[in-house]
Formats: C-alpha cells, sequence, structure tokens
C-alpha cells in the first residue's frame, strides 16, 4: 500500500509491473509474459521445493509448438 505522502511509489513500482506483466487480459487471455516467453514467471509459491518424481519435464519441441500457438492465438 501506498503511503499518504506517497513517497514510497518507487520502492513498490517493481511489484506492481511484475503483477502486470504476469496477469493475463481478456481479451488474450494470456499474460504478456507468457506471450513473450511460453511460461509465466515464478512467484515465491513456485519456489517450494517438489519431488523429483513429481516434476514434469519440457520437450523442447512441445514448448516451442506452444509458443507458436499462442502467439497465433495473439495476433488474431
Amino acid at each position: 500500500m501506498v503511503s499518504k505522502i506517497l513517497r514510497d511509489w518507487d520502492v513498490k513500482l517493481a511489484h506492481v509491473v511484475f503483477a502486470y506483466n504476469r496477469a493475463p487480459p481478456y481479451a488474450t487471455t494470456h499474460s504478456p509474459f507468457e506471450v513473450c516467453y511460453g511460461l509465466n514467471p515464478l512467484t515465491s509459491i513456485d519456489l517450494i521445493h517438489i519431488p523429483q518424481e513429481s516434476r514434469g519435464s519440457f520437450e523442447a519441441e512441445a514448448r516451442a509448438k506452444k509458443i507458436k500457438k499462442q502467439h497465433e492465438q495473439v495476433k488474431a
């Protein structure tokens, strides 16, 4: 929350930019970050250790196809 004297906005700006870049708008249903990089950036909860057997692995070709599909959806 910004204080009443509005002098600490610069401290909070990075958090606002991060939230904006991670939030999907209604029109595209993909966040700006996801459109560029194919996935959303990590948050604190994403950094919790997950056992190896629970982790998924991305194949490069499948990931590239997903990014291409998202780009086509955003262009449309």
